[in-house]
């Protein structure tokens, strides 16, 4: 076995990255690190198919990395999935990530599989922690790219691109050069060509030493996440009238950084963080975003969710987009393969359950519908209690009926009644946006 086998299979084993019975989905352009990613494996016991984007960007090009993918999966008897995907205008590098995986999902779900596989490298780790170190970061930019986050995995984090190449050569194995990674008109592209070499003429184990640099950086921000858990579990409660986080665990200024972490969900970005933690003293002193309103008072600070305005009933006659106030609710009918859990302002619906008109209004006391996952019906009111809801927050919750009957809780909790099942045809998916 080549040493880069082992190290990937214990890579792997080690971050757990695959659990056994698992299929994995490999993205896979043709080039070297997608195609060492492949066979590696390939030459695993791991089940698993691979994906290919054609953009059309490169002309040729592009149509020449599909039949090479394509030529590669038919001699190994590979399952690959093929799309030619049209960016159209825009951030060309943001669209492509965008379109290729909601592609990935949707395969995801239509053929189980449980992950995503991605060839990003060790160089690739570190060109990101430059990228965000220059833009401004914190522990989780630094430390580069994930092994792991959510559905993806990246197996090949702990190779350099260098590595990749000897054991390219090594086996024989083919692939396809891409023309556009010469260039330096992307920023990643001239930190990989430019900045990179200069930094190694300082260092010239550059890699290995950020390797075991984001690996006591990953240490650090699970140690963070363990405190900030603590700090939450026991001192973030329930105002009555939105959150409060009393403040006397608070020993050091170091404590600044815990503070930061526990108010990002409320949209506080680092330099409010540092003016509340400077002003944690000062009652009275409020700190707006923009869904949340965060005031110090008496050591504690209240964090209240703003009304989204003034009072919403109206029917929804078919699909479309329809304005609520500040906000929109997207109304439209889509095939369940493409469907993606996990946003909670999307809920989608088995088609043929529901009834049109639909009507979207505030949720009102007696109101009754049965949470998906639960039997039995629930009052509306006792399962905001049950979801830790705050008061100042309860009184915008919106809800969506159909025939009289509430199928979704918007932005909580669809409808065990109208989930979409095995036989469902046609799905609705209602998306709440807000302003």
């Amino acid at each position: 076995m080549h040493s880069l086998q082992k190290q990937f299979h214990d890579f792997i084993k080690t971050n757990d990255l695959v659990n056994k019975g698992e299929k994995i989905l490999l993205a896979v352009s043709g080039g070297l690190d997608s195609m060492v990613m492949a066979e590696l494996f390939r030459l695993s016991e791991i089940p698993f198919a691979i994906a290919h984007c054609n953009y059309g960007l490169r002309g040729d090009e592009s149509d020449g990395d599909e039949a090479f993918v394509m030529s590669w999966a038919e001699k190994h008897h590979v399952n690959c999935f093929l799309k030619a995907i049209d960016l159209g205008d825009g951030s060309i590098q943001l669209a492509a990530r965008n379109a290729r995986y909601q592609w990935f999902n949707e395969l995801c779900v239509e053929h189980g599989f449980n992950k995503i596989a991605t060839a990003h490298h060790l160089n690739d780790s570190l060109e990101t922690a430059l990228i965000n170190l220059s833009r401004g970061t914190g522990v989780n930019g630094i430390s580069g790219i994930s092994v792991s986050n959510n559905q993806v995995i990246r197996p090949l984090l702990f190779a350099t691109k260098s590595e990749l190449n000897d054991y390219a050569m090594d086996i024989n194995l083919e692939w396809r050069e891409d023309s556009s990674n010469s260039k330096t008109d992307y920023d990643r592209n001239h930190i990989r060509h430019d900045i990179v070499p200069q930094l190694m003429k300082l260092n010239p184990s550059l890699h290995s030493t950020f390797k075991l640099t984001s690996e006591r950086l990953n240490h650090a921000k699970n140690i963070i996440s363990r405190r900030v858990d603590e700090i939450v579990s026991n001192y973030l409660t329930d105002s009555g009238n939105g959150w409060q986080l009393a403040l006397s665990w608070i020993e050091s200024t170091s404590d600044e950084l815990i503070l930061s972490e526990i108010l990002v969900p409320y949209g506080v970005n680092y330099i409010t963080a540092k003016e509340i933690f400077e002003a944690r003293s000062i009652s009275g002193k409020h700190f707006p975003t923009q869904d949340w309103l965060v005031t110090i008072d008496r050591g504690r600070i209240f964090i209240e969710r703003v009304d989204i305005g003034e009072d919403i009933d109206m029917e929804l006659p078919n699909l479309g987009d329809y304005a609520l106030g500040n906000a929109k609710l997207v109304v439209e009918e889509v095939s369940p393969i493409n469907v993606e859990f996990g946003d909670l302002n999307i809920g989608h619906f088995d088609m043929d359950a529901i009834e049109f008109p639909l009507r979207v209004r505030r949720w009102e006391k007696g109101d009754r519908f049965q949470p998906l996952g639960m039997k039995g019906e629930k009052k509306v009111s006792d399962f905001l209690i049950d979801e830790k809801v705050p008061l100042s927050v309860k009184k915008s919750v919106l809800v969506v009926e159909s025939a009289g009957e509430i199928i979704w809780v918007v932005g909580k909790r669809i409808s065990e009644n109208y989930k979409i099942k095995s036989n469902t045809s046609e799905a609705l998916k209602l998306t709440f946006l807000n302003a």
